[in-house]
């Protein structure tokens, strides 16, 4: 499992020259919480995003993002609205408040988990303020159907418990 957030400034290097591509700007997910695509920047004031998605990714390593050609990259499109950001979009994770269905707030999101093939969201960092975190650390709240992401905040079941940080 990995945070999304420590895949953002990643190098994207394309696998038939050795050159690098472009970084990692953003992490994008479907409405289902699955991994979309990576969204790049590749330098430079006019060049426009462009996203690496899931299946032309040949590999997620530690220190770079490697796919196979810089031809494997698109155009960034989002006309329906419907891919979910970690950091930037108009749909996204972070800063979002976790309230559960009767109004108590649980915290916000500070990162989203990931798991190791990069296929789905498997839970969200949550930090309960600066000096809770600091005293007890954050939480992870575990990625559930029962979890509903509005525009302004992540909606939990009463009954969801935060648990200690993976």
């Amino acid at each position: 499992m990995r945070k999304a957030r420590d895949l953002v400034g990643l190098p994207v290097v394309e696998l038939e020259f050795g050159e690098n591509i472009g970084e990692v700007r953003d992490v994008l997910f479907t409405p289902e919480g699955t991994f979309h695509s990576f969204l790049i920047e590749r330098g430079g004031l006019l060049s426009a995003p462009r996203i690496l998605g899931r299946t032309a990714v040949h590999a997620v390593g530690e220190n770079a993002v490697i796919a196979p050609s810089r031809s494997s990259m698109e155009e960034y499109r989002d006309e329906v609205g419907l891919i979910r950001s970690l950091i930037e979009g108009d749909i996204h994770f972070v800063g979002k408040d976790v309230l559960t269905q009767s109004g108590t707030l649980l915290g916000s999101v500070e990162d989203v988990y990931v798991d190791d093939n990069l296929h789905r969201i498997v839970g969200y960092e949550i930090s309960e303020g600066f000096l809770m975190d600091l005293r007890q650390g954050r939480k992870v709240l575990h990625a559930s159907p029962g979890i509903m992401m509005g525009a302004d905040n992540l909606i939990v079941p009463d009954d969801t418990e935060l648990t200690e940080a993976l």
